[in-house]
């Protein structure tokens, strides 16, 4: 099986023009993991005060820059007749519809739109990675997209001002009614009407000016260029990111970010438990085959030991990762304790207070995160542990 495209580009932070089909003429690399994005998001070159560099994450790997507006034209040029047309519709449409924008600037009116639905020459732009990260990450594929990696495009925005002729490109909204541009650390580029794309327009004037070798990938990407990030591990990625406090309801403070922010944590809280019921179901069918299996020897009892009772659950939990054999050590050591200070003298032999203290050994597990069906099979086990000691000992 021929290895995906990203993987013929360059670590970052070198730069190759590759397939000219998925990047266009963006000087493209490539990142092992998104771990790996947010490590390189830390370089010197990402952190220059003096050189501030913008980022758009798109979920497909051979996305162009495209507005909206320039999407419904072929080569992406958009008529300047039709531009100015759809923007004086869009002046006529919101009167009476809650912001008055009849005295805003053109590109506040832009502005407003995109983040309404509205097609516009706009591309929405973050000052955070991290955002672009996000947004690069938040959906998933559509059922049978061959996707192999997921893109951020990197842009130096104050390069890019520098040139006069280009400095009209960036905008950034100042009218206070985007509540969801601020949050987001956002801005846009604006594509001049009856220009092919925003990546031709940068290039060519930059090339004009003999600022670039546009056949220098190096020196291109000190401008503009890609990121290609494995489409791997996805809801980690966005797991991490929500510690970051980047999520839906943050990005979008509107009751559509608060829905959108909702469904995810349900969606979230039924994968897990899925997958905590399917580790259960495993953990269980094992110790049954075990049980099945007759044993070579005859079976003495073991003795009362933190070290009885911790291989006991490590043979239950089964993730020495997750509970490493010193932490078991400390909780057999509890779980003695516990036996000590509940059980009754002829607890065996009473089947509520064996019950009372199947109980409270299963809440100790649950309360040091073991899922409950996996603590239902550590508190059974304890118990029959326990039972075959007392019996032992009470043996006439």
């Amino acid at each position: 099986m021929a290895e995906p495209y990203f993987r013929s580009l360059p670590l970052f932070p070198t730069y190759a023009i590759g397939d000219v089909g998925i990047d266009g003429l963006v000087p493209a690399c490539r990142v092992e993991s998104w771990e790996a994005f947010i490590e390189a998001m830390r370089s010197p070159d990402h952190n220059k005060a003096k050189g501030e560099i913008v980022y758009r994450g798109q979920a497909g790997h051979d996305w162009h820059l495209s507005s909206t507006l320039a999407r419904l034209f072929d080569g992406g040029a958009v008529p300047a007749d039709h531009q100015a047309n759809l923007l004086a519709q869009f002046r006529l449409a919101m009167r009476g519809r809650g912001l008055d924008v009849s005295n805003l600037d053109e590109q506040e009116i832009w502005a407003f739109g995109q983040h309404h639905g509205l097609r516009t020459p706009l591309i929405d732009w973050t000052k955070s990675p991290y955002v672009a990260l996000f947004f690069a990450f938040d959906e998933p594929d559509a059922e049978g997209v061959d996707n192999p990696s997921r893109a951020v495009f990197c842009l130096n925005m104050t390069a890019i001002r520098a040139d006069e002729s280009l400095s009209e490109i960036i905008f950034e909204p100042t009218h206070h009614e985007n509540a969801r541009l601020v949050n987001q650390a956002g801005l846009f580029t604006i594509t001049p009407s009856g220009k092919d794309n925003l990546v031709s327009a940068i290039l060519n004037e930059l090339a004009e000016n003999e600022v670039i070798n546009p056949d220098d990938p190096m020196d291109v990407a000190r401008y503009i260029s890609k990121i290609h990030i494995p489409n791997e591990n996805r809801v980690e990625c966005l797991n991490t990111l929500r510690k970051m406090n980047i999520h839906h309801a943050n990005l979008f403070p509107d009751p559509g970010g608060a829905s959108k922010y909702c469904n995810d944590w349900l969606a979230r809280l039924i994968e897990e438990e899925r997958r905590d019921a399917a580790e259960a179901k495993a953990i269980e069918d094992a110790a049954d085959r075990a049980l099945a299996e007759p044993d070579p020897t005859p079976q003495t009892v073991e003795a009362v030991s933190a070290e009885a009772i911790a291989k006991l659950l490590r043979n239950t939990v089964r993730n020495d990762s997750e509970y490493p054999p010193e932490m078991l050590a400390g909780w057999a050591t509890k779980l003695i304790s516990l036996y000590e200070r509940t059980a009754e003298t002829d607890w065996p032999t009473r089947p509520s207070s064996e019950l009372r203290l199947k109980l409270e050994f299963r809440k100790f597990l649950m309360s040091n995160s073991v899922n409950r069906a996996v603590a239902e099979t550590g508190a059974r086990r304890l118990i029959e542990f326990f039972k075959a000691n007392w019996r032992a000992t009470h043996a006439s």
